[in-house]
């Protein structure tokens, strides 16, 4: 995550020694277009799964830059903020692995989970590049095509389950525990995790965005539109055994909770956005 806020606030400051240089020359160039855009308000965290993705409600906010090659072509380059939210849903999971108790008794521990709901939060900062296409007029169709590189600056997940209940198998004496709960062992209602900290990698999207352009007045125009972002890779690593709950030999009564992107149930961790999207934008 240090890595990613460093990269994007190397972005930032590029993009705005750039936007500086331009707004220098502004004066002599009217083939320069600065907007500010909004946008949303589907935004979330998709995912190759046998679980059920909700998508959350995500907006996006951001500048951009624009020079026009000739009347109807141009290129842009912009940076922007944006949030994506997603829950993601299962009717029932189970797993088990082996451990160690806190008597150095060698154990599989077990669990099985009821209507689990995670919800998943991040936020990006984004670059966007991409190539406009317009119409002749004054009321202007409009085509953008492009990508855009996005770098983590915030991401948590917390888990809810209906119920969860936990034990360990001690194959040395064929008896599966239930209890007590200060081992570990223990069926628990309408159990919610506290918000944890959700690590992702850069991401790479594809964007499309087609409306309508106004122009008002001989400089100004407002952009309405809709827009498609779709993301290239996968932005998240799992790392460690991908067990949904952990079990703590020192403290076995505290149970640890892993993000259900890191179960095997889980790959190919992408962002996706879509909806509405406005710019005002000053020629």
């Amino acid at each position: 995550m240090k890595k990613n806020i460093y990269s994007y606030i190397t972005s930032i400051a590029i993009f705005t020694a750039f936007l500086a240089a331009s707004l220098n020359s502004y004066g002599q160039d009217k083939k320069q277009e600065f907007s500010i855009s909004l946008g949303g308000p589907f935004s979330y965290i998709d995912s190759d799964s046998s679980g059920k993705t909700v998508p959350g409600i995500g907006v996006s906010a951001g500048l951009r830059y624009s020079y026009y090659l000739s009347k109807s072509l141009s290129l842009g380059i912009g940076v922007e903020y944006q949030t994506y939210n997603s829950d993601l849903k299962y009717n029932s999971l189970a797993g088990s692995y082996a451990a160690t108790d806190a008597e150095n008794e060698n154990f599989q521990f077990r669990y099985k989970a009821a209507n689990v709901r995670e919800e998943q939060k991040l936020a990006y900062i984004n670059v966007p590049i991409n190539i406009q296409f317009e119409t002749p007029g004054t009321s202007k169709l409009y085509v953008a095509a492009g990508a855009k590189i996005g770098f983590a600056s915030s991401g948590s997940y917390k888990t809810t389950f209906q119920n969860l209940t936990t034990s360990g198998y001690y194959p040395q004496y064929n008896v599966e525990l239930f209890s007590p709960a200060f081992a570990g062992f223990v069926s628990t209602n309408d159990l919610v995790t506290g918000e944890q900290d959700l690590d992702t990698e850069v991401s790479y999207s594809a964007t499309f965005e087609t409306g309508l352009k106004q122009e008002l007045g001989n400089r100004n125009s407002i952009y309405i539109g809709t827009y498609f972002e779709y993301g290239l890779n996968n932005i998240y690593d799992k790392t460690g055994n991908g067990q949904l709950v952990k079990y703590n030999a020192e403290q076995p009564v505290q149970l640890g909770y892993d993000t259900l992107l890191n179960s095997p149930l889980s790959s190919c961790t992408r962002l996706v956005s879509y909806g509405l999207k406005l710019r005002f934008a000053l020629r």
